[in-house]
């Protein structure tokens, strides 16, 4: 009996997603000496509010902390570049062999991000409770920010509605 040989695609010359994991708080720059050394990668930032030191705060913070995402023939590139790469702590591995992230992944993730707007801390109408001050644990209203310190609050006090200007670090959202 004859055996038939099954061409089977080499997906070793085609570029895959790989997984890396990078030292504490250095995504950013691991993203950046990678790019240097032209290896094209995906790091998901999402963009947040709080409150940071009484005031409100918008920053970019990364969706996988520690990890980042790159694209890579796996047996025609470098690895032990990418692996003394500033920044890059390892490759994420399984078995010993780094596994490849679906391309469906990668996109997912950017369309998501792309239609995504940041969500406020505080939205018009939400339930808040006073945590600090001459109001504290009484439910409130939000009604909306007054400066990037400072919220007007809609307070119900003896069978009255009241607003009131609050900082804004001594709110937190109810359920």
């Amino acid at each position: 009996m004859q055996k038939r040989e099954k061409f089977v695609a080499n997906d070793s010359t085609r570029a895959q997603w790989y997984l890396i994991q990078c030292k504490p708080r250095q995504e950013a720059r691991a993203e950046e000496n990678l790019r240097n050394q032209h290896f094209p990668c995906y790091c998901p930032f999402h963009t947040i509010e709080k409150i940071q030191h009484g005031r409100r705060v918008v920053t970019k913070q990364p969706l996988f902390p520690g990890y980042l995402f790159i694209n890579l023939c796996k047996l025609t590139d470098n690895w032990h570049s990418i692996r003394s790469t500033r920044g890059v702590l390892r490759m994420v591995t399984f078995a010993g062999e780094p596994l490849a992230v679906a391309d469906e992944i990668i996109e997912n993730l950017r369309t998501r991000l792309a239609s995504t707007d940041s969500k406020p801390l505080f939205e018009e109408g939400g339930k808040v409770t006073v945590t600090e001050g001459p109001f504290k644990d009484l439910d409130a209203v939000f009604c909306k920010t007054d400066g990037n310190e400072r919220a007007i609050i809609l307070l119900t006090m003896l069978h009255r509605e009241h607003q009131v200007r609050v900082p804004l670090s001594q709110l937190k959202t109810t359920l």
